[in-house]
């Protein structure tokens, strides 16, 4: 805090030694800036009772003053909760309560007292609407300079106190200000993260509409349609089962797509997975990968074109060799598919890709601002050619443009940058006012303030910087440099020696570690008194010292800290925000295979055994038909609901569904459900296991294998058992997000535990024990 008239008065914030780096703990800066806060409220007052009794003050009025300062401390701490509201008649009546007691006190402690007013104008932006409290801001510190006119008749003397009043109502408005917003911050550090994954929710949910909607809502005419002409029409009907069969497998292609481009994943996995297809193929395979890091859309989309150009590839007849090569061409990232087969005539870039997930995959490319393109090489053969320019995540992008869930953080960042400024720049206009104030010779006073000015630079350019890595031996350069600069002074001037040596006590707080830090900041401190002792011998230009290094260098501190404080929580809001909406992406894959994957499988073994009984059992056909047109509905409607949240599961329903799906795919099943009331919770979380586990058996066992599903209640544990012979390989558990490993971290959740494994009698047992 400055000097407000021929002292220099101070308020000052001291910190625990604990308190530490913010960037070391961002996450507990509320507690800390409180902290902060209080300290320099308490320094406050205390410093101004000092010079109300180093003015000669009789002993019953210091008292007095002693009284007025603690309740001063207390209205002040009112002012810092981050939850007082400034449209309460009580914080009106406050603010009221506190001009009182520090102007009128002025009549009676005169030039002791002229400090106090500056809390009141520190506060009135805080209470009132932003014009009005910058008013009264002015008019409070212009007080100080006419008051000191008045008793002093010194124009410089004025000057002084106007700067030292500007100076330590922005120190103490910057303080609180700043501890109320990390609060705010704080407190929201989840808002960005919300709003992204809000915006992320919407993405997904035109895409499941776009790409899905349509396609779901023609199966269930279809099948009634097939259902009517099979008596009169049978042509027609195998011609609708045959468009329903094709829809429901482009839709389970479709579905996979989607859930990868939401998915983190791994082009070196995948180039591993395409070469190991090609070679099992007897073909010939060369893949050269070295691409460095990609964006998260950018890897994704890749990969599918990787996948649906191997497998244009694969269904290409006469291919003998093929090079696949992914590298980053300039500023973009480029994947080659050359094969030695016959070029095709259609220039389709994805081959046969059904021509949805093409023109879906088409305008991935395209968003990303890239192409692909196919066409004959020389020397025969076709090239797929894939580019697309590289630039930071967009989720990253989408996330850093957020406007109104980041208007406070960023508002206040800059807020803390500003108020660093101000005080920085009025410290060093308050030494130039402090040299004319001495009869000095022109040469002193100049160099003297090439010493603050430099000061200042070191002091805004590197320590206070809010973005910059402190790491030696920097560090001890910059502290060096700042000590000449405060110190040589002295040599140079003697007695005239004026500089601000708690910029330098501060700047040791900032860079070094706290036992360090506090040493060099005493150091600083008696250093500083010790120089002018040498010099000056008045106890109170002494004490008066003292209190102001002090005071600069724990403010100089708690605004630096502070700054640093609200970029870090807003970088961890913008991280907290990345991890949400990738947490989201992994939702929207795992809940894609869960409730659509085995709903559009079962689709299609309906779809396929109603073409095998059409002409040997009708009414068994119809009844497929009918029973494919209530499995079109639910996933129609899942499309509908899974971007919304977690969908409730009917365990009875899904039980029924999966003896329906098991049965058509030549299954023997043998179901028994035994369970009292479940919570919605653990119904959804059974029935998307019964649903995972009924894939597994239609994936991995042959025809005529046998299938027990079983529920059962002990107590209060709930049980969900699917046991089936016949298996052709041992199921795996998905890696991605997706299958056993997934649907095991859905029943830990609940506090239960998933088991899967081949028994020692060759069937596969899947097991789910969760609390009811």
């Amino acid at each position: 805090m400055e000097a407000v008239g021929e002292r220099d008065k101070l308020s000052a914030p001291t910190v625990s030694e604990q308190a530490g780096d913010a960037a070391q703990a961002p996450l507990l800066a509320p507690l800390l800036a409180r902290g902060i806060v209080f300290a320099a409220y308490v320094a406050f007052c205390v410093i101004a009772f000092v010079y109300v009794v180093y003015a000669g003050t009789p002993f019953w009025e210091s008292v007095q003053a002693a009284g007025y300062l603690i309740v001063v401390l207390g209205l002040q701490v009112y002012f810092s909760r981050p939850d007082t509201s400034a449209n309460m008649p009580v914080t009106y009546a406050v603010l009221v309560t506190q001009a009182f007691l520090v102007l009128v006190p002025l009549t009676q402690f005169g030039q002791s007292w002229i400090i106090m007013p500056t809390l009141l104008a520190a506060n009135a932006p805080l209470v009132l609407r932003a014009r009005w409290g910058w008013v009264v801001f002015g008019l409070v510190v212009l007080l100080a300079p006419v008051l000191e006119l008045v008793w002093t008749g010194d124009p410089v003397l004025a000057a002084r106190a106007l700067f030292g009043a500007t100076v330590a109502a922005l120190e103490i408005y910057g303080l609180t200000r700043l501890a109320r917003l990390i609060t705010e911050v704080h407190d929201a550090r989840a808002e960005l993260g919300n709003a992204a994954v809000a915006r992320e929710r919407m993405r997904f949910s035109q895409d499941l509409h776009d790409l899905l909607g349509l396609s779901l809502s023609t199966v269930g005419p279809k099948a009634v349609a097939a259902r009517d002409a099979m008596a009169t029409d049978p042509e027609r009907a195998r011609a609708e089962l045959a468009e329903i069969l094709t829809v429901s497998r482009h839709a389970l292609a479709d579905v996979r797509l989607v859930a990868s481009g939401y998915r983190d994943t791994s082009l070196d996995e995948e180039s591993r997975t395409v070469e190991s297809l090609l070679a099992d193929s007897d073909i010939d395979v060369r893949i050269e990968v070295s691409h460095g890091e990609l964006p998260v859309e950018v890897r994704t989309v890749v990969v599918a074109v990787l996948r649906a150009g191997s497998a244009s590839v694969l269904n290409k007849p006469g291919v003998n060799t093929c090079s696949i090569t992914m590298r980053r061409v300039g500023d973009a990232v480029q994947l080659d598919i050359v094969d030695d087969g016959e070029p095709d005539d259609d220039g389709a870039p994805l081959g046969d890709t059904p021509a949805d997930t093409a023109e879906m995959l088409m305008a991935r490319v395209v968003a990303l601002g890239g192409t692909l393109t196919r066409g004959p090489r020389a020397g025969g053969g076709s090239r797929l050619r894939l580019r697309v320019p590289l630039g930071e995540d967009r989720a990253d992008e989408r996330i850093d443009r957020e406007e109104p869930a980041d208007q406070v953080p960023r508002k206040a960042a800059s807020l803390a940058s500003w108020l660093m400024r101000a005080v920085f720049i009025g410290l060093v206009v308050n030494l130039a006012l402090k040299l004319l104030l001495r009869d000095l010779d022109t040469i002193t006073v100049v160099t003297s303030i090439a010493y603050g000015v430099g000061l200042l630079a070191v002091q805004l350019g590197y320590v206070s910087s809010t973005d910059r890595v402190f790491r030696p031996p920097m560090t001890y350069i910059v502290l060096a440099v700042q000590a000449l600069l405060v110190f040589l002074p002295l040599w140079q001037f003697g007695a005239a020696w004026v500089s601000i040596p708690g910029l330098l006590a501060g700047s040791a707080l900032l860079l070094l570690r706290p036992l360090s830090g506090w040493l060099v900041f005493t150091g600083v401190v008696a250093a500083t008194v010790l120089a002018l002792a040498t010099f000056v011998g008045d106890a109170i230009v002494i004490a008066d010292t003292i209190a102001s290094t002090v005071s600069i260098g724990l403010v100089t501190y708690g605004l630096t800290w502070m700054a640093r404080a609200m970029h870090q929580l807003r970088s961890v809001r913008r991280e907290l925000a990345r991890v949400a909406v990738a947490d989201e992406r992994m939702r929207f894959a795992r809940d894609l295979h869960d409730l659509l994957g085995l709903s559009l499988s079962a689709i299609t073994l309906k779809t396929e055994l109603a073409q095998r009984l059409m002409t040997a059992d009708q009414d068994r056909t119809r009844r497929e038909l009918m029973e494919i047109v209530d499995i079109s509905r639910l996933a129609l409607a899942d499309v509908r609901l899974v971007a919304s949240g977690y969908r409730e599961l009917s365990l009875n329903e899904e039980s029924r569904s999966a003896e329906s799906v098991l049965v058509a795919a030549d299954v023997d099943v043998r179901l028994e459900m035994h369970y009292g009331e479940l919570s919605p919770e653990v119904r959804t979380v059974l029935a998307t296991v019964l649903r995972e586990g009924v894939a597994n058996v239609l994936r991995h066992s042959v025809k005529g294998a046998r299938c027990e599903i079983t529920v059962r209640q002990v107590d209060r544990m709930v049980m969900l058992e699917i046991v089936n012979n016949g298996v052709a390989g041992e199921p795996t558990l998905s890696p991605g997000g997706s299958g056993l490993r997934n649907l095991s971290a859905r029943v830990e959740r609940l506090g239960g535990e998933l088991t899967a494994g081949l028994s020692a009698d060759g069937t596969f047992r899947l097991s789910a024990r969760v609390p009811a």
